[in-house]
């Protein structure tokens, strides 16, 4: 037998082969990579990079782990071992500590070793125990010093250049970690005594360290790179001003044009041009809706096979469940779970070079959940294309803009922002923010948008009840009629006025559960009527003959009227608004904007593109009101503090919660399904378990609960006390909020 196969890192696998493994993500991410020299700011770091993923698992030739492989008790953590031997590397100390923290902590975050393995009292149980697995080193020794004597070989390999043979230590010259490096970490921070693995180049390394084992241990040896040429898959014969603009901008760029005008090729050939040599730069696509980021993730997983598969992946709350829902029917659960797991996993290392995400799985890295520094590795250098920026409210926004500052600043990151609904003041504010340039504005001239008209703006006295009759009048002549309304209940009060004039009619809202949100959805380009709620307003594959809506801001309204004659080849389609919504709408929208929006549209008949953006600037033309400028503000403030604290190799528990406090719904089980639910949690079938859950906002679950409408499953998952109806989704006697 090769002594390279006789100490084992996996069960499956010799130590030597998976470090091996993880070089070969490295020479892959030195390819990618390059800009990180810049970032960190050290001329040396893939060479840093090499000496923590040679040592990171070279503790487990110690006997007690290799009995563990072979099923004995647990036994000690092999990472404090692998890091005691940075006392062999000849670098210059901060250099040897920086590759000591990122080693040993690979598995586990500083504290949590600290607490249970800290050795700083020599007559502690916990020192003793650390001395006696240095001292069960030595019946394998002879394989550390057998990779030692190869690491000139590996180095020409994988790192491009060698590096001199290390010397193997005596195992009493094995540096103790504890009192090495962790000791004074956190203590040189709080001192202001920072040092270069306290910022960048440790948070990096440590991120990279992590990326190349969890990659190599998922047998994926190579990085994919972004499409070699973004015009071959958006192979216009004629190209609109704006995607002739945005690939040939460099830099950090603004994009304003109407729905169904290519923003999104724009943004993809705007990637191409910024890439680096190798198109190794990651790019993120942030979209602030599920609905609307599984319809991309389906798009360009379509538009990029015909160059290659796998390219893009999904993050968001509910990605795997959607990965698996979208699986053939022919494999079994259990099959199309560990495919969809598989999916995802590789999706959330550093491999697929498009992700398409929320803006709160990047927020993640900031409130330093675990993986952080992973996150924060990989978006280094990265392309984030900003779409529907006009759907965050203030707080969201202010996080938004201090996340891009800190990656455009620290991190080398280029921003394309883009909406078709834009104003002004908030323009001014990413310009200001992110430096975007001037002449990296793009917009459509006015004589494109005067030739997009598609609509003619109708507003009727009253609320929608009075007006029912009309829009029977339009299904009956088979037009398809989209109707949307503020909240959930007038949605369900509408739906059921209306749904008997036309068999193919369909309700959309939140309060939807899973499975039958799907079935709507499959169901909607079929559909003579849709009634539904903001959640139409997203990105959703839907055209419609005719609107009619409550009143909402401009912005809101514009986004309800591009699902009416979305490509515009139906001549002029009408849109009608009603002056009166709901008694609630003062809790959903701002009033003033919305009667400023009914005061300027009443001016308008054919409404044309190109009045667009003058109507927008005057609905907002005071900018955020008082109480959303000081939720801005407050935001803002608070954001600057955690930054304070974004250190690498620990996790903070307490900014985790103020992170997951960030998404102000609850995800609940009507009590019509509590029994489906539990059937499937008990079969392990927690895909179709997931099926049952909708979500409602914090406001309304705490109301349900002071009303005794809340019990709760053996597994902690909240049930609604309230009826439910397939067709109608959740129905709640008294409406008190905004359900989307």
């Amino acid at each position: 037998m090769d002594w390279k196969s006789k100490i084992l890192a996996k069960e499956d696998e010799s130590l030597y082969q998976h470090t091996e493994n993880t070089l070969k993500v490295l020479k892959s991410l030195i390819n990618s990579y390059q800009e990180v020299i810049e970032i960190t700011k050290e001329e040396k770091f893939f060479e840093h990079l090499f000496y923590a993923l040679f040592l990171h698992d070279i503790g487990k030739v110690a006997e007690g782990f290799q009995e563990e492989l072979e099923g004995n008790k647990p036994w000690y953590r092999h990472e404090i071992l692998s890091a005691s031997f940075v006392s062999a590397l000849e670098l210059e100390e901060i250099y040897k500590k920086a590759i000591c923290l990122a080693i040993v902590t690979h598995h586990k975050d500083i504290k949590e070793l600290i607490y249970k393995y800290a050795t700083y009292d020599i007559k502690s149980p916990a020192y003793t125990r650390y001395i006696e697995n240095i001292n069960s080193l030595g019946k394998n020794y002879w394989y550390v010093d057998k990779m030692f004597q190869n690491i000139d070989v590996l180095s020409e390999k994988y790192l491009g250049y060698k590096l001199k043979k290390l010397k193997l230590p005596r195992l009493d010259e094995l540096i103790d970690p504890f009192r090495y490096c962790i000791k004074d970490y956190e203590d040189e921070f709080l001192d202001a005594e920072e040092k270069i693995y306290h910022g960048v180049y440790g948070i990096i390394l440590k991120g990279l360290v992590n990326a190349c084992d969890h990659l190599a241990s998922a047998g994926k040896y190579e990085i994919k790179n972004a499409i070699i040429d973004m015009k071959s898959i958006y192979n216009f014969k004629n190209y609109k001003s704006t995607q002739r603009k945005a690939m040939r901008t460099k830099g950090n760029a603004l994009l304003i044009a109407p729905t169904g005008s290519g923003k999104t090729e724009a943004s993809l050939l705007w990637s191409d041009i910024n890439q680096n040599k190798v198109k190794g730069r990651r790019v993120y696509y942030l979209l602030p809706y599920t609905a609307s980021i599984n319809a991309m993730y389906n798009r360009l997983n379509k538009d990029f096979s015909k160059q290659e598969d796998n390219l893009v992946g999904i993050l968001h709350g509910k990605a795997q469940y959607f990965i698996y829902k979208s699986l053939s029917d022919d494999d079994s659960y259990t099959e199309k779970k560990e495919i969809a797991k598989n999916i995802q996993n590789i999706t959330k290392k550093l491999y697929r070079p498009y992700k398409i995400m929320t803006p709160f799985q990047i927020l993640k890295a900031f409130f330093r959940v675990k993986g952080f520094e992973v996150q924060l590795a990989e978006m280094s250098n990265g392309l984030f294309i900003l779409d529907e920026i006009h759907a965050y409210d203030p707080h969201t926004t202010s996080l938004l803009l201090n996340i891009l500052e800190i990656l455009k600043k620290k991190y080398k990151a280029n921003f394309f922002i883009m909406s078709a609904t834009f104003p002004s003041f908030l323009k001014l504010l990413f310009k200001e923010r992110l430096n975007i340039k001037d002449e990296n504005e793009i917009y459509m001239s006015d004589s494109e948008l005067g030739e997009i008209i598609r609509h003619k703006v109708n507003i009727f006295k009253g609320d929608i009840f009075q007006h029912i009759d009309k829009i029977k009048k339009d299904l009956i002549e088979g037009k398809k009629v989209l109707v949307v309304c503020n909240t959930v209940k007038r949605s369900q009060e509408v739906f059921k006025k209306l749904k008997k004039v036309t068999k193919n009619s369909q309700l959309l809202h939140s309060n939807l559960i899973l499975k039958h949100r799907e079935i709507v959805e499959s169901k909607l380009k079929d559909s003579r009527l849709l009634v539904g709620t903001q959640a139409v307003e997203v990105s959703l594959n839907i055209d419609y003959d005719v609107l009619y809506t409550e009143p909402a801001p401009i912005d809101a309204l514009l986004q309800r009227f591009g699902r009416v004659n979305r490509k515009g080849i139906k001549g002029i389609c009408p849109v009608y608004i009603f002056e009166e919504g709901s008694e609630f709408d003062s809790i959903i929208y701002n009033e003033g904007r919305i009667q400023r929006t009914l005061d300027i549209l009443k001016n308008y008949d054919i409404l044309s593109e190109k009045h667009i953006q003058k109507i927008v600037d005057k609905v907002y033309e005071q900018g955020y009101t008082d109480k959303e400028l000081k939720e801005f503000k407050r935001v803002d403030k608070y954001f600057k503090s955690l930054l304070n604290d974004l250190i690498p190799f620990v996790n903070n528990e307490n900014i985790k919660e103020d992170f997951y406090g960030l998404f102000k719904s609850r995800e609940v089980i009507p009590n019509r399904y509590r029994d489906d639910y539990i059937r499937c949690i008990e079969e392990k079938r927690y895909f179709d378990a997931m099926g049952y859950t909708l979500n409602i906002s914090d406001k309304k679950y705490f109301i349900l609960q002071k009303n005794n409408k809340i019990d709760k499953t053996k597994d902690g998952m909240p049930v609604v006390l309230c009826d439910y109806n397939d067709k109608l989704g959740l129905l709640i006697d008294k409406e008190t909020d905004n359900f989307l």
